[in-house]
């Protein structure tokens, strides 16, 4: 059974839909959700647990998909299309004639019937559609008749109860196949007429029927080759339909790359009708030196030898350039017999999609790589390989990273961040502003957050150590613990800044090392040159996902100091623009750089303003400080 506590965590605070799969892969459950990491965790809260029912369906949960939306509407609407498409056992699904209609060819049968037909998918049976509407599906069968005389009888055989053909066959719109006026050679060959057609080849059976057409009238068969006329122009209406439908409704594959620094993820979005009827996340590990658009590239050439169905659209998140994107063109129009449009949009409403696909695909990496940590057999690879890679003094159960963040010269922050056993320990995350260093010097910057956590440690290791009576294992709060492994976000200068502050608190036993972005490199205390993890080793993995965590933490904590600094120096010492009126200026503006564009007429007009404090606040931005008089 999956860790599902572990994965509800990993899931995002979005909108969206949640999709629980059994062992076998089956869905046995779909669910809208305002946050997914919320509305998930519940099914295994406390409170839940006397449902028999959600007992009954948490037993059987092997699997936790997701598709994030743009809101909680768009989830209702997801949440519906899916349960119609895959009949969930643990939803309540209310039966209607919305939804999907098909056309489908019943092939197992000697004389194969082609129907409308709605539901569960069945074997032996070939489905075109979803069309937008069951008279879209009639009206396309009807067609086809004139076209390729199947016969449209009911039963696994053809015929009435007396024996004698029908009226369709006076008429023209079936072989026969009731009175042997057609052989099952024969009419498997009308069948197959259907199925090209209907996977796209018009072209070919357009030709066919002209060549026809013009051989009847060559002989003088006028009769004959007006019908087939009229089966040209029946066909030819149908297409129009068919495109039309297209082109409203849409019809489509659109896929997104997401890549960190060694592992990707390609999200498709299944859009039938107009309506996403599917997700897909496929995962990868990344050559060094891949592009995004390598990845597309490589990608899509290996899913569509693979399908079964041509969309008439493919939409992609980033370019394969030029020259694949023509290979693939080729590829896609010898499979499906017509032309697919391969495309990279670059604004309007597809390029927002495109961004919907890649924000599926940016958590849905995360998640992937959340349940990675989560198993405990790659925890324990990973761990080992760390260890043994880097020769470390101790099993590296407990992982420090710190990371400075010193964009400009002022707000320069640092971050901690601790890994216990290959997971997180949010809890024990810690932020520091940067007091003794001026200018940029990240290696200073670093010894002084090393020597500030480790002066902590040391002053409260001995306190800890007389409350808990020396006991080992007894529990200690976070500044207590002593890490195995010390991992620096950077190279050679910020482990020797590391190196110093360990050396003056006496930490002789805390393995450290250095992990330089750039080249994945791993610097080592006295070891000449740089340690090169394997770019697929499960321990390069880990230490890159604790230094990117790292990273992170500090970037945010950086913006956050630098807007509050904004904000404070802004608006601080205006005559007149106390801590009331310095909220409802950004409440009102939205942000400063909107406030300092307002002109004087507008800040007067404002209700919370006087006029003195009004043009007081203009002056500050126009270059001119200190109170204002009245004139």
């Amino acid at each position: 059974m999956v860790k599902k506590s572990i994965k509800a965590a990993a899931l995002p605070d979005s909108p969206g839909v949640y999709i629980f799969q059994d062992a076998n892969g089956d869905i046995i459950y779909v669910g809208k959700a305002a946050s997914l990491r919320k509305r998930v965790g519940s099914y295994f809260s406390g409170r839940e647990a006397e449902n028999p029912r959600l007992a009954q369906l948490r037993e059987r949960i092997a699997e936790v998909d997701f598709i994030v939306t743009s809101g909680e509407v768009e989830a209702l609407i997801l949440e519906a299309n899916l349960i119609k498409r895959h009949h969930p056992d643990y939803n309540i699904e209310f039966r209607d004639d919305k939804s999907y209609p098909y056309m489908v060819i019943c092939t197992e049968d000697t004389y194969p019937r082609v129907m409308f037909a709605r539901g569960k998918r069945r074997k032996g049976v070939v489905y075109y559609g979803p069309f937008a509407h069951a008279g879209a599906v009639r009206e396309t069968i009807d067609t086809l008749r004139k076209v390729f005389p199947f016969r449209a009888c009911r039963g696994r055989e053809p015929g009435k109860s007396t024996g004698s053909p029908c009226l369709d066959y006076h008429i023209k719109i079936c072989s026969g196949p009731c009175i042997g006026a057609v052989s099952p050679e024969e009419y498997a060959d009308i069948i197959a007429g259907v199925r090209e057609f209907m996977e796209g080849r018009h072209d070919v059976i357009l030709a066919e029927l002209e060549q026809r057409m013009r051989g009847e009238a060559g002989r003088q068969e006028y009769e004959l080759a007006a019908r087939t006329r009229d089966r040209i122009i029946a066909l030819g209406r149908l297409l129009e339909r068919q495109q039309a439908h297209t082109i409203k409704e849409g019809d489509q594959d659109v896929f997104a790359v997401y890549a960190g620094d060694l592992d990707a993820c390609v999200t498709v979005f299944y859009i039938r009708g107009g309506k996403i009827l599917g997700k897909q996340d496929l995962f990868t590990t990344l050559p060094q030196g891949r592009s995004n658009e390598e990845v597309m590239a490589a990608f899509l050439p290996q899913f569509y030898s693979q399908a079964t169905y041509f969309p008439r659209e493919v939409i992609l998140s980033h370019d394969p350039g030029d020259d694949e994107r023509d290979l693939l063109e080729h590829l896609l129009r010898a499979k499906a017999g017509r032309k697919v449009r391969v495309i990279v949009p670059q604004r309007g409403k597809k390029r927002s999609l495109v961004g919907k696909v890649g924000e599926n695909a940016r958590l849905s990496l995360e998640v992937h790589l959340a349940k990675q940590a989560s198993d405990l057999g790659w925890i324990s690879r990973a761990t080992n390989g760390v260890y043994e890679a880097l020769g470390l003094k101790n099993l590296p159960y407990r992982i420090e990273c710190y990371d400075i963040s010193n964009l400009g010269s002022e707000d320069a922050v640092g971050s901690m961040v601790v890994y216990e056993a290959g997971v997180p320990a949010r809890k024990d995350y810690r932020r520091f502003r940067i007091r003794g260093v001026q200018g940029q010097n990240d290696a200073a910057m670093m010894e002084e957050v090393l020597e500030r956590r480790l002066e902590k440690l040391t002053r409260t290791a001995s306190r800890a150590n007389e409350e808990t009576g020396g006991v080992k294992g007894a529990r200690l709060d976070s500044f207590h613990k002593k890490p195995d492994l010390i991992l620096i976000d950077g190279g050679q200068a910020q482990l020797a800044a590391a190196l110093k502050a360990l050396q003056r608190r006496d930490f002789w036993d805390i393995d450290v090392a250095a992990l330089a972005k750039r080249m994945e490199e791993v610097y080592l205390p006295g070891a000449k040159g740089t340690v090169s993890l394997p770019r697929d080793s499960e321990a390069l993995h880990l230490l890159q996902r604790i230094r990117d965590e790292a990273h992170r933490y500090a970037l945010d904590y950086h913006r956050q100091q630098r807007s509050l600094r904004t904000r404070r120096s802004a608006l601080d010492d205006i005559p007149g623009v106390g801590p009331k009126r310095k909220k409802s200026l950004l409440g009102h503006y939205g942000s400063i750089s909107r406030l300092a564009e307002a002109p004087l007429e507008e800040l007067e007009a404002l209700g919370f303003l006087d006029r003195r404090t009004a043009r007081n606040v203009y002056r500050r931005f126009h270059g001119m400080d200190g109170e204002s008089h009245d004139e």
